[in-house]
């Protein structure tokens, strides 16, 4: 049912809002026979349909959100353990080496002179940016490399104010290496600084051109493909479309007054107010995609070319394209794929020399009675093949600039001979690259359309082997030994380092993806592996290969080989992964947990054939997932990473850590050393490209990563990785503990790959405490319970907690400090509820269902966090809106208030904003007679309570990292609680560890009193501390025992903490017991108390404070009278007689006829018994 609900909304996305569905739509599907069989189609098939599976379309803003969340991860978390020691350095190509057509760079989407200046010349790469040469292209210099988008679709620059240039991101080629963009850019100083033209504009586009309307440069107009045309007034601050459906090309007349647009969305219109309003002209038809040209000197002349089914028709009109008739008829211009490469343009100066772009630049000098080839790139010539763009010399027509998918090429004489400007242009596409093991130098990288490039130090790389490259693979045994791959898994083999190459494909069948896997066994020589729809393997180094394993449907896209364990493997194809453990022979089905997304990339970790992680593409669901058990089962680590297609991700070798990796995507390289709990940015100076593949030089200690648009850059890996981590405060919050001093604790992390010895140190504030504790050889990965040194506090006080770690030479010192803050009371939890979901009984004991009940609601055997055997499921995935189904609890003793409910919660929305579920909790004061709504959570794909994780296309099952806790007060009075899911046709929503508590305070009385013997007065200190026991008794007579505390006095501030667990708030009085004191009250009509909170009595600073002024003075201090040794509320002669004898024994230690405190009996406690008997000292009391 979920499957046509989707059809359904994309089929009524595509009727109503046309731009909004095509930008997404799959080409592939589109396309015809012959179109299909064209290279370059096939090339951008395998890079486009891993972005869309499993859904064929990519969401329209997905890029904009990616980038979004990597700018978010730069603010909160700063870059890596990495920066700033190291930075990301470009190693080429600059440029790179093609054979015939000498310098190459990869594919460019735009050209344009600077109208006022011919040496000024800005360039827009595919996947590379904004380049601009101030030499008439000798050099080059990168201008936008940290901007939103990379991907060019075209070029405008101002005549009147050529510092003014327009950069329409998006490259029109509609293809899918043509990396979507992020609107339009500007700049007003020549390209040095850009700003977003996104008002009013579709953030996620192509743009196929952008025309400044001549006389009137604060007019333009935007053809933004399938999102239609759009027009400013007001230089690019605000825009408006004014025509729906594709657009493929605009341009102005020389007056600026006549508009012509075309596109298979648009039609063939023209405007005669300069963009105000169009009309409709069927004089052409437009095909597939469509290009229009005038000769600016004289305008009536117009040329239109169409494609259609594999072939271009050319068209031409001489009275300023009222009409148009077809020339060049029979003539295809090699344009199978003319949906990738097309242009059409018009010598400025001359109305008969028209130029059509395919494969190869076509020339007409006639006027279109005949069109010739005039580069040749697949017959000798020096131009590279595939063109996308030309622009004409602003003073002198003769002179013309193509670009094209090897870079960008200069005429001066019309075409007729060409001059390579590709000097240090830094723009090739890769898709894989390793380095020569023994030779870090030495790199190899397959490229988009410009073979497979190597170089052996140098940033001017030279061509291994033609076409489009691959993978390419050095033997672990043998350097010398190389396989590399054309399209189609084409096999290439070196046997003298990289030096020459030739075809190794004997023996291999079958049809494979564009991109297939190549992997060296680790142990043996002359082993590599290499699949189609079958594993097939190689002892020879390539010179034959045979099949191992039995075929299947898919194709094989990933492979790789335990380096620990060789018999262990994997092989990928689309979203499925298989294992084999007898060396490829046979495989099985590894896939269960996984997401239904392309999988992009797997890696075995280099010391252990048990761990392993994989990558997947697309959006919406997990990019990287791990396993520590070869694959029995998946964890999902994503954690924080931007919601961009997962390319490739390795282990951090050195420390050999289980928990380090980078990954590579298409917003950038990212770096986690908590197993993904959390993701930074690894530095900040690589451009805003896709990363298509990581390597790791070990010796070297270098990690590179390949880009698809700005070649391959290099960083410097710390050799000596510390990283240690404050992780947790413990408690924090308010808090109840049962005693005012309490042990505090925390836990540490050691993300280092190898073990750490460290300090962590808790300060706490208000206050001067502080506790330092060492953590000694704490393994890589691992994490440290730490008990500090005691502390007591103050009930009800706001404290700020903060833990600090030190290691010398921490390269992370993001993560070294934790802050917080608690508010210690004293008492105690009382669980009322507590459901972990942990029987196979459901509902569990005591809950129920409200009626009916029906598989909506289920027990899962996930568990929040990871820890735990089942929890609440709410299956909104399958069940239709409306469905409301509800669990109840046990009846449990009433709510007090300020009272939480806590639990936890997994929800992943579904990518769709049309589908909100619900969840409401109930809670009711009758025992469930009657329910009133608490609380209302809800979560969609905008946001909302219930989301705990990223949007999803899949049934969602959470991951461990993938939950969230939440907590709300219920009203006072509450005895039953209902849980109440209410689908929404969205996605399953997770209910565990649900805890409801009560609280029960506790009152701190801080007594201030000293026994007579005990006080010194010439120290004003106590002689030792001593355990004293208080009891709250009633003010009304009979004067009850209400309740009882127990505690040590302190020595210097008199005070002991008495803690009453009982006692409600009131009047009471202080009854004090001592071993051999005369037991005394406070004063008259006894001390009001709230329950909760601090109190304080101070009996040393006035006699008043004891019931009958019962004190005696000494020194400075009001004391309890001493002597009362047999505890029988009065000081005579019996206490006398004991404490004479114990003198006269010289007992000594801790003994009731200590009266002095000094743990020796002797004249000094005779004395005072004695003088206390004779003043017969006894009990005052009410």
């Amino acid at each position: 049912m979920k499957t046509l609900i989707i059809l359904i909304s994309i089929l009524t996305a595509g009727i109503i809002f046309s731009q909004d569905l095509k930008i997404n739509n799959n080409p592939y599907e589109k396309a015809d026979a012959i179109t299909r069989s064209r290279k370059a189609f096939q090339r951008e098939k395998w890079f486009y349909e891993q972005r869309m599976y499993p859904n064929n379309f990519i969401p329209k803003d997905a890029y904009e959100i990616a980038f979004n969340q990597k700018e978010l991860l730069r603010k909160q978390y700063g870059f890596s353990m990495m920066s700033p020691f190291d930075t990301w350095t470009s190693v080429g190509p600059s440029p790179g080496f093609y054979f015939g057509y000498s310098s190459i760079t990869s594919r460019m989407a735009t050209v344009k002179y600077d109208p006022n200046n011919p040496n000024i010349i800005y360039i827009g790469a595919a996947c590379g940016g904004i380049w601009k040469s101030t030499n008439g292209g000798t050099t080059w210099t990168a201008k936008s490399d940290y901007e939103v988008s990379l991907s060019s679709g075209s070029i405008a620059i101002d005549p009147s104010n050529t510092n003014i240039i327009y950069y329409g991101t998006g490259e029109a080629s509609y293809s899918g290496v043509s990396y979507y963009g992020r609107g339009l850019l500007k700049s007003t100083d020549a390209g040095n600084n850009w700003i977003s033209l996104n008002t009013d504009l579709p953030s996620a586009s192509y743009t196929s051109r952008i025309a400044i309307r001549p006389n009137n440069s604060a007019q333009l107009l935007a053809a933004m493909s399938y999102e239609g045309l759009f027009r400013s007034t007001n230089s690019g601050i605000n825009w408006f479309r004014i025509l729906s459906g594709r657009c493929d090309d605009v341009i102005f007349s020389p007056t600026g007054d006549t508009v012509y647009v075309i596109g298979n969305g648009t039609g063939y219109k023209i405007s005669v107010n300069g963009g105000v309003s169009f009309t409709d002209n069927a004089t052409l038809i437009p095909g597939e995609r469509n290009h229009i040209a005038l000769c600016k000197s004289s305008p009536t002349i117009m040329y239109a070319s169409i494609y259609n089914g594999g072939n271009i028709s050319v068209f031409k009109s001489t009275n300023a394209g009222a009409n148009f008739t077809q020339i060049a008829t029979g003539h295809d211009f090699y344009g199978g794929q003319a949906w990738y490469d097309f242009y059409m343009h018009v010598n400025p100066s001359d109305p008969n020399t028209a130029y059509v772009g395919s494969i190869d630049i076509w020339r007409t000098t006639n006027g279109g009675t005949n069109f010739t080839n005039i580069t040749n790139g697949y017959g000798g010539g020096i131009v590279h093949v595939d063109q996308h763009n030309v622009d004409f010399h602003p003073t002198d027509a003769n002179q013309m600039i193509c670009v094209n998918d090897g870079g960008i090429w200069k005429s001066a004489n019309k075409g007729t001979n060409w001059t390579n400007l590709n000097t240090n242009l830094t723009l090739t596409q890769f898709y894989r690259i390793a380095s020569d093991p023994s030779n870090a130098n030495h790199i190899l990288g397959g490229t988009q359309d410009n073979g497979t490039q190597r170089t052996t130090g140098t940033l001017n790389w030279t061509a291994a082997y033609g076409g489009d490259g691959g993978e390419v693979c050095f033997h672990a045994k043998n350097n010398s030994y190389i396989l590399g791959e054309t399209q189609n898994n084409g096999v290439f083999r070196s046997t003298d380092g990289g030096i020459s190459w030739g075809s190794a494909e004997s023996g291999i069948s079958g049809s494979g993806t564009w991109i297939g896997p190549i992997i060296s066994h680790p142990d043996s020589n002359g082993i590599f592996y290499t699949a189609r729809q079958q594993v097939f393997k190689t002892t020879d180094w390539g010179a034959f290969w045979f099949a191992i394993s039995s075929g299947t449907s898919g194709t094989i896209r990933e492979m790789a080989i335990s380096r620990t364990s060789a018999n262990i493997m994997y092989a990928t194809s689309g979203n499925l992964i298989y294992k084999s453990t007898n060396r490829g022979y046979t495989f099985t089905d590894v896939s269960t947990g996984l997401p239904n997304v392309t999988i992009t990339s797997v890696n075995i970790h280099p010391d252990s054939s048990q761990v392993a992680i994989i990558t997947f593409s697309g959006f919406g669901a997990g990019k990287i997932y791990k396993t520590t058990n070869a694959g029995t089962s998946w964890n999902n680590i994503t954690g924080n990473l931007p919601d961009s297609p997962a390319n490739d991700a390795l282990f951090y070798y050195p420390g050999m850590s289980t928990s380090m990796y980078f990954l590579a995507n298409d917003v950038g390289v990212f770096v986690t050393n908590n197993n993904g709990q959390s993701w930074t940015e690894l530095a900040n100076s690589l451009p805003n490209t896709v990363i298509m593949h990581l390597d790791y030089h070990q010796s070297a200690n270098k990690l590179r990563a390949g880009t698809h648009g700005r070649g391959v850059y290099e960083i410097q890996i710390n050799t000596t990785i510390l990283d240690v981590q404050s992780l947790s405060l413990g408690v924090t919050g308010n808090q109840l503990f049962p005693n005012s001093t309490i042990i505090p604790a925390g836990k540490v992390r050691n993300n280092s790959p190898g073990t750490a010895t460290f300090t962590v140190t808790r300060k706490i504030n208000p206050g001067s405490y502080s506790s330092t504790k060492t953590i000694s050889n704490l393994a890589s990965g691992a994490d440290a319970d730490v008990t500090f040194s005691s502390w007591t506090f103050t009930p009800g006080t706001v404290y700020t907690i903060s833990d600090s770690v030190y290691i010398a030479g921490d390269l992370n010192t993001l993560n070294n400090v934790l802050k917080g803050t608690l508010t210690p009371d004293l008492g105690e939890y009382i669980t009322l509820i507590s459901e972990g979901f942990y029987s196979a009984t459901f509902p569990p004991s005591g809950w129920s269902f409200e009626s009916p009940a029906f598989d909506y609601l289920t027990r899962s055997s996930v568990s929040s966090y990871g820890s735990g055997t089942g929890s609440l499921k709410f299956d909104n995935w399958n069940f239709n809106p409306g469905t409301v189904q509800s669990i109840i609890s046990p009846v449990f003793q009433a709510t007090a208030s300020g009272d939480n409910i806590k639990f936890d919660h997994a929800y992943s929305p579904y990518n769709n904003n049309v589908y909100t579920d619900s969840l409401i909790i109930e809670t009711s004061s009758n025992g469930g007679i009657s329910y009133t709504a608490s609380q209302k959570l809800w979560g969609n794909l905008d946001g909302g309570p219930l989301n705990s994780t990223g949007t999803g296309f899949d049934d969602f099952t959470p991951a461990s990292n993938q939950w969230m806790t939440k907590s709300y007060t219920i009203p006072a009075g509450t005895n039953r609680i209902k849980l109440r899911g209410v689908s929404d046709y969205g996605n399953n929503l997770y209910i565990d560890s649900i805890q409801l508590r009560t609280t029960k305070t506790y009152t701190q009385f801080n007594i201030k009193v000293t026994p007579e013997g005990f006080y010194n007065n010439v120290t004003d200190k106590m002689n030792m501390r001593d355990t004293m026991k208080v009891y709250l008794r009633s003010n009304i007579s009979p004067f009850g025992k209400i309740d009882s505390a127990i505690t040590a006095m302190d020595s210097v501030s008199f005070t002991g903490n008495f803690i009453f667990k009982n006692a409600p708030t009131g009047t009471y009085y202080i009854q004090l017991k001592h071993r051999n004191s005369i037991e005394t009250w406070s004063k008259t009509g006894g001390e009001s108390m709230t329950r909760g909170v601090l109190k304080i009595y101070d009996f040393t600073n006035a006699a008043a404070q004891a019931y009958g002024s019962n004190l005696i003075l000494k020194g400075i201090r009001y004391c309890i009278f001493g002597g009362d040794v047999n505890q029988d509320g009065t000081i005579d002669a019996s206490d006398l007689s004991e404490t004479d004898n114990a003198s006269f024994n010289s007992l000594s230690g801790y003994v009731r006829t200590d009266v002095t405190g000094d743990n020796f009996v002797d004249a000094a406690d005779v004395s005072i018994v004695d003088n206390n008997a004779f003043n017969s000292v006894n009990i005052v009391r009410p």
